[in-house]
Parts: structure tokens; sequence; C-alpha cells
């Protein structure tokens, strides 16, 4: 503790303990800073005695208060006061808007984060805070439909930082402009602050002393809006409809801009400017912004904003940060200015919708440059990146992201340049090229964390052996690269999927890796030979994806101690035997995935320890026995079953009815038998009744499941989509009795297949409850009766199957099953069923005659074609005279009345934004 000229700072560290009441009796103390001495506890009310403190930080996340009367003996001298974290409980939390306007003299207020609750649309003593410069309430449980009015009264206010208050709406109001001397306005994360931010900017752009603001954050907001001065109409409409000549002063008057103001040029002082992830925000960038010459952050990412990007960009001197990424209606070419910004530091431009050439002109004075992330989203336009060959840049990188743009087929000659990069992404650039020494010089001697070069065309051979510093990721994946599958040591993510590989996992794999990698990713290539038992040697192991290759042998039954693997993906290769029992130690596992293989046997009892099992593939294999009940018991996160094409017998256990997430089911091609569960028509997750179905979240960052689905009478592969297919097929077994009615409340479900079993009963009643079904397969059954007349209510429905049941009566017709039929073109959907009749059967129903409904082909009689041509024309007609008679209606009146046109126009400036 040291104290000098009555203040004291603790510099010691008193976990655990709370703050001593004896400090309430340093009379003459006028420094109090308590933020790093790690106290605890509730904040003792004697801190109220030292009437002569003008500095008080209490800032800490272990401390509470419940009761704010203590400050009231501080309010003479009181100047900074800081709680930041300190968690106010009971009436403190909505009380201490009171206590703290007792204290006249204070001009900081820190409240960040203190989970108050309330924050009064008015309070009575907003004179007190006079001195106030600045407010800080971020991060806290404030409920307002609007920012409180008597912030604006605040003058004196430089900092307001209301930043992370997710329930404060509203739009920004226009007061807020009163605040001339605020330098620093923080909104982020006010998710429900809406409206524009025009009248805002424009009444800051007006202050008498010119606006001090420095900082404007506001993304993740809904902050939108337009501004009525310089946009003028384009119509492209003939004058005698609209009388043009007439109307051309009245449109140059109600003309309309973009959401962010033009004014915006008129804050000279502006440093940080933060408009990211506003998905409301549209419109150009405006020219005036190359105005903000002292402007060191621009972040305009994840936004709706509109190309060009004007070249007046070039103006912001002292620009250091520009983020223009996730745009995809930002269809421009980027400007040769940006080369102008000699003090840029990172350049930002990733997945927006850029075209157009990329030279060295672009980077003319970027000498200061250390990030460059570039990227495009228009395939039909790409992004073309071209220096000449001969280009040095002036910068030297520490991070460079390229991708989705073309720069090959060669590598970059420039990259070799690069002296401090740290990290290299070009994914999807187009090289064909081999990877050069300069590429692997630059790995040896730096500390690269990423190397990603997936997604290209690059041949030839890669190192065998190689020693990174310590990298994140390494990822060739997607490209041509062939020979032996290399070793590399200090990789946490080894990505070397879909290429040319050949060979054998080398037997030493676990012990050449080392302990570090989590994740191995070598599917899709040309591997053989057994996976050898040494990768079980990796702990820290999370993925091991070794799907698609041409792997034999038996699973090592060494899985005990691989604590954290969350996928196992070995499908589509040759691997036989059992499953070891060693897998149920894999406590974390989310996905196992061993379909299309030659595994045999039962399910080994251990896998029921799997708890996290969220998908599990196994389809394709020789898998027999029963299915086991603990499936529905203990594994109450799977969403995913697949046991298509196995030898499983006996009935399916009701027990799977209890998997509140399943939303896809595949027994088909067994040897089941039995009932289908009664219970099946209780899968929560089905049953849900939301307006569109969604899929569960996938919780692994980085893997993408693939799956054959059968749907639609087809086998098509599924991956980044799989989380939204919602099915059940039990075809092709020896299931009997009927189809339980409750089925018709798995509302979301988009494919019922029962096919080829021996079903028998009625079609159920409701089936037309299942709105979102696509596919719909009960062929080769013994269903009898009538086909339910709801059956026409599916309107999604775009695959069906009837055919080969006992079913009779009229066929209904609805206009999506015609479309079935018209598409099939033929009635195979309703054949071998002898009772059935009516179109689009030969056989009349009784007392019928075989038509086909009526159906606008395009192709009517003439009479019928005349008529439909007059009543068209009749219909333009009338909606031409309607409108003439209502613009004029309108717009003539404003025309001819100058107070009506006023009004009008002010309506405007204040609601269309």
């Amino acid at each position: 503790m040291i104290a000098a000229h009555g203040e004291v700072c603790f510099n010691f560290n008193f976990q655990g303990t709370h703050i001593p009441k004896f400090l309430g009796s340093l009379h003459n103390l006028k420094y109090l800073n308590l933020s790093l001495a790690s106290f605890s506890g509730t904040i003792p009310p004697q801190l109220g005695n030292l009437s002569r403190l003008q500095y008080l930080d209490l800032h800490s996340s272990d401390l509470t208060v419940n009761n704010l009367q203590w400050l009231s003996g501080l309010s003479s001298s009181l100047r900074y006061l800081n709680m930041e974290y300190v968690s106010f409980t009971g009436k403190s939390s909505t009380d201490w808007i009171q206590a703290v306007t007792m204290l006249p003299s204070l001009s900081e207020l820190h409240l960040s984060y203190c989970q108050l609750s309330n924050i009064p649309l008015s309070i009575p003593y907003v004179a007190n805070f006079t001195s106030l410069l600045v407010l800080e309430l971020a991060g806290n449980n404030f409920n307002s439909s609007i920012i409180p009015p008597w912030i604006s009264n605040i003058t004196s206010l430089t900092v307001l930082d209301l930043s992370f208050n997710m329930d404060i709406g509203g739009r920004i109001p226009k007061t807020l402009g009163n605040l001339c001397n605020l330098k620093r306005l923080d909104l982020s994360e006010c998710n429900n602050i809406n409206g524009g931010i025009t009248e805002y900017v424009n009444s800051l752009s007006m202050c008498n002393s010119n606006s001090r603001l420095e900082t404007l954050h506001l993304e993740y907001t809904q902050v939108s809006g337009k501004l009525l001065t310089t946009y003028s109409f384009s119509w492209n409409v003939p004058c005698w409809i609209f009388c043009g000549c007439i109307l051309r002063p009245l449109l140059i008057e109600t003309s309309i801009s973009g959401p962010i103001p033009t004014s915006i040029g008129n804050l000279s002082s502006l440093i940080e400017l933060s408009l990211s992830y506003n998905t409301q925000l549209s419109g150009p960038i405006p020219a005036t912004i190359g105005n903000l010459s002292s402007l060191r952050t621009l972040y305009l990412s994840n936004t709706q904003i509109t190309g060009p990007i004007p070249m007046s960009i070039g103006g912001l001197s002292s620009l250091r940060y520009l983020d223009l990424a996730y745009n995809q209606k930002l269809d421009a070419n980027i400007p040769e200015s940006v080369g102008e910004l000699s003090e840029l530091v990172e350049l930002m431009l990733t997945e927006s919708s850029l075209r157009g050439v990329i030279s060295e002109a672009h980077f003319k004075n970027l000498k200061s440059l250390k990030v460059l992330d570039i990227g495009s989203e228009v395939p039909n336009k790409p992004l073309v990146f071209k220096p000449s060959r001969e280009w040095i840049p002036t910068f030297s990188l520490d991070l460079i992201y390229m991708s989705d743009l073309q720069m090959g087929p060669n590598f970059p000659p420039w990259l070799a340049t690069q002296k401090n990069l740290s990290s290299i992404t070009l994914r999807n650039v187009g090289i064909s090229d081999t990877i050069p020494d300069s590429v692997w010089n630059l790995c040896a001697r730096q500390r690269i964390h990423t190397l990603d070069l997936s997604h290209n065309q690059i041949r030839g051979k890669v190192p065998n052996s190689f020693e990174f510093f310590n990298a994140y990721k390494v990822d060739l994946s997607f490209n041509q690269i062939n020979g032996s599958l290399p070793l590399w040591s200090n990789v946490s993510y080894l990505l070397l999927g879909t290429n040319l590989f050949t060979g054998q996992i080398p037997q030493n794999i676990g012990e050449v890796l080392g302990s570090g990698v989590t994740s191995l990713d070598f599917s899709g290539n040309f591997l053989t030979g057994s996976i050898p038992s040494s990768i079980c040697q990796l702990p820290s192991l999370t993925y091991l994806i070794l799907s698609n290759n041409s792997l034999g042998g038996q699973l090592p039954n060494c899985w005990k101690d691989m604590n954290d693997l969350a996928v196992l993906d070995l499908g589509n290769n040759n691997l036989s035997g059992k499953i070891p029992q060693s897998i149920g130690h894999l406590s974390l596992l989310e996905y196992l995935l061993l379909s299309s293989n030659n595994f045999h046997g039962k399910l080994p009892s251990s896998l029921r320890k799997c708890t996290s099992l969220r998908s599990l593939d196994l389809s394709r294999n020789g898998f027999t026995g029963n299915i086991p009940t603990w499936i529905g018991e203990s594994l109450s996160e799977l969403s995913i079953i697949s046991f298509r094409s196995n030898f499983f017998t006996e009935e399916i256990p009701s027990q799977i009815c209890n998997l509140s997430k399943l939303h896809f089911l595949d027994l088909s091609h067994n040897n089941l038998s039995g009932l289908i569960p009664q219970c099946l028509g209780s899968l929560s997750y089905l049953e849900s009744n939301e307006t569109s179905p969604t899929g569960p979240t996938n919780y692994i960052s980085y893997y993408e499941e693939h799956m054959i689905v059968v749907t639609k009478g087809r086998e098509l592969e599924y991956s980044s989509t799989l989380d939204l297919v919602n099915s059940i097929d039990l075809s092709y077994n020896h299931l009997s009795g009927k189809i339980p009615d409750g089925i018709t409340r798995l509302v979301l479900l988009g494919t019922l297949n029962l096919s080829m079993n021996h079903l028998t009963g009625k079609i159920p009643e409701k089936i037309g409850d299942l709105q979102y079904l696509e596919t719909l397969d009960l062929s080769r059954n013994q269903l009898c009766g009538e086909i339910p007349p709801t059956i026409s209510s599916l309107t999604f429905l775009s695959h069906l199957n009837l055919s080969h049941n006992n079913l009779s009566g009229k066929i209904p017709l609805s206009n999506q099953i015609q479309t079935i039929i018209d598409c099939d073109a033929s009635s195979s959907i309703y054949t071998g069923n002898s009772g059935l009749c009516g179109w689009p059967l030969p056989n009349n129903c009784p007392g019928t005659n075989i038509s086909p409904p009526a159906y606008d082909d395009g192709n009517g009689d003439g009479d019928h074609q005349n008529e439909e041509w007059m009543d068209m024309l009749w219909f333009y007609i009338g909606g031409i005279m309607g409108f003439i008679v209502g613009f004029w209606a309108v717009w003539g009146t404003l025309f001819f009345k100058k107070s009506w046109r006023i009004a009008y126009f002010r309506f405007l400036s204040y609601y269309i934004e």
C-alpha cells in the first residue's frame, strides 16, 4: 500500500478478502483505487464516510453492492466513479440512477456490465449532471423501447457508451446531435436500435462549433434509413403518361439519397467509424466520405451496401483499417485510389461481390500494409489479381488471405519477397502449379501458423517430412498432389483430403505427428493398407477423417485413450471385422460414420457409452442381430441414424421414439419384421410447429458430414444441408400391420418411404397434415381402402408412389398431384391397384367418364384464347386508367398546393428511412 498526498493505491492481491471497513475512517482520503486488489464480497457502506474523496475505482468482477445510499456521503467532492463489473443486486440495480444524480461534481461515471435492470425515461435531477463528461453504461440489462431523452440534455458529455444493451431499442434520437462536445458514441450490439442515422448525423454536423465526434460505433444494430437530399428518381416511362416535363421540378424537390448520409463528410474530427453487421444498411458509400482526412478506422462489413466504392476513398490520408468484407451487394471494381492510402495497415475485402482486375497500381503507396484480405462472391465475373511478374511490393505482410479469385495458373513470384508472413491463404485462386521452394522456405524460416492452398489444381509432390515451428492449420485439400502421404510435425490441423496420395498410412504416424495434432483429414485419396494402431497415440485428436480411400483390414482396438475424439469418419473403404469394444471409451464422439465397408457382427454394447453421438451411419455393411434398445435409452443426442443395407432382424425397438432430436431415420434394406412402432409419431423434433423446418445446430466447426440419402426416388449426396433433411425410410423390410395414425403428427417430415413391406390397413386419413412432405412412397404393400382426399393438401409433394397395393375408389386430384403425373408421363404411381378408378387410369369410376381435369396448358381452342385475350386487355386498360387517376389525385394536389407539399415532405423527412 502506498500513501501520499491523501491518495491510497492497493497493488496487492487480496483474493477472497472483503474490503476492510476501516477504510471508511480515512477522512482525508482523496484517491482510492481497489480495482487491482482482487477484493470480493459486498462493498462496505463505510466508504460513504470519505467526504473528501474525488476518485473511487472499485472495478471488479468479484464485488457486489445491494444498496447505494452510502454514495450520498461523497456528493460534495466525488468526480470519478468506476464500478464496472460490480454486481448490482436488490434495489441497487433499479435505484442506481437516483444515487448517482446526487453527485453534482461527477465528471466520469463507469457502470458497465453491472447487471443494471432499469434506465428511466426521465429523471428529476438531470441538472446535477452539468459536469458529466463520461457516461459508460455498456453491457447491462436495460429494457427500454427508446434511448432515454434525458441523455440528450447532458450537453457536457464527451463519451457516451450504451453498447451491448441488447434490449434498448428505438431510433437514434435526433437530439443526440445536440451533444456537440461528444467525442465517442458507442451503441454497438444494441440489437434493437433501428431507424436511420441520417437525422442524427445531419444535426451533429450542424453543431455551432463543428462536431468533435471522433468515434462512432453502431455495429450489430438495425440502423438503416434514407436521407432526403440528393438523389433523383429515374423512371423510363413515356412522357404522355406522366407528363414528366411538368413533374421534373417536383421530383428534384423529393429526391432521396442513400443510407450512409452524405453529411457524414462534415464530421471532420471522425477517427473511427464502424457500421458493420447492420443488415438493414443499404445503398452506396457516399463520395463525401473522402473528406474525413482524420479517419483511421472504417468498418462497413456485413451490410447491404452497394457499389461503386467511391474514388474519393483515396482521400482518407490517415486511414489504417478498411473493412468492406462480406458485402454481397457491393458489385464494384476496387478503385486504384486505394493505393494512395499510405497509412493503411489492414485491407479486408473478402467475400464481397467485387470484380475487375487488381494490379500493382492498387498497392502503389501501401508501404504500411500488414493484412491483405481479398475475395469475391461473383463466380461469373471473377476478380482477377494480376500484378506484373516483376512487381516487388513496398509492403511487408504479416497475413495474406485471398479466396475465390483468379490469380493463377502460377504461384505469384512476389510472395517470396514477403519476409514476415505468419499466415498464407490462397484458396480457390486458380493455381495449377507445383508448390515452389520459396513457399517451403517461408514455412521453414518463419513462424507460419496457417498455410491454406486448398481448392486449387496444385500438382506434383510435397516433402515427405517437414517440421513447422508451431502451425495451427496446413490445408492442401482439393488439389492434385500425388506421391506418398507426408507426415509433418507441429501441425494442429493437417488437411490433405481429395488429392492423389497413394500408398499406406505410415505405421509410425502417432510418433511423428506428436501429441499436438487435433485434426487429420486424409479422405478422398488412394490410400491402401490398414489403419495403424499408432494413430491412437494422438491423444488430442478431435477429427479423424479417412473416408473414400481403399483402406482395409480391421479397426485397431486402441481407442480408450482418445478422449477428445469427436469425429470418426471411415466411410467408403474396405474395412472389415467387428467394431472394437474400445470405441465405447469415446465419450465425446459426435459422429461415427462407418458406411460402405465390410463390417459385420452385432453392435458392441460399449457403444452405449458414447452418449454425445449425434450421427450414427453404419449403412451398407454386414451388421446382424437386432437393433439394440439402448440406442433409444442411452444415445439421447442422436439426430441421424442410418442402418441402411445391413442384415438387422426382429422388430424396430419402441425405445427409438425417445430420441427427441431425431430427424433422419433410415432402416431400409434390412430383415426387420413386426409392426411399425405406434410411438413413431411422437418424435418430438419432427412434431415442431415452426413455420419452416430447420435442422439442429452443428457444433463441429470444421467438419461437414456427407451422406447418401434416397429421396424423390433417387440417391443424392447431402453435406452442408444434411441437417435440414427430415426423413423416415423403412422400405425393403418385412414389416406388417397398419401404418400408425400418429405418424401424421410429424408435420416437418420431408420423406416417408414405407415401400416393399407387408403393411395392411388404410392410408391414414390425416396424411394431408404432413405439410412439408416431398416424397411419399407406400408402394408394394397390401394397403386397402380409398386414397384419403387430404392427400391433395400436400402442396410440396414432388414424388408419389402408391403402386402395387389393394387400394380402391376414385383417385383424388389436385394441381400438385397432377403435376407429378404430368412429369411422370404415366400412371405408374397407381398401377397394380385393381380397385382404383378415374383419371389417369383407363378405367371409369361408376357414373363418370374418363377425362383429364381442366388444366391450362396454353393450347386451348380459339374462342377460349380470344376470351382470355379480351379479359387481359380490359385488365390492363383498367389498371392504366386507375393509375393515372390515382397518381394525379395525389401528385397534382401536391404540385398546385404549396402548403400541402411542404407538410408532406416534412413528414417524409422524419418517417422514410
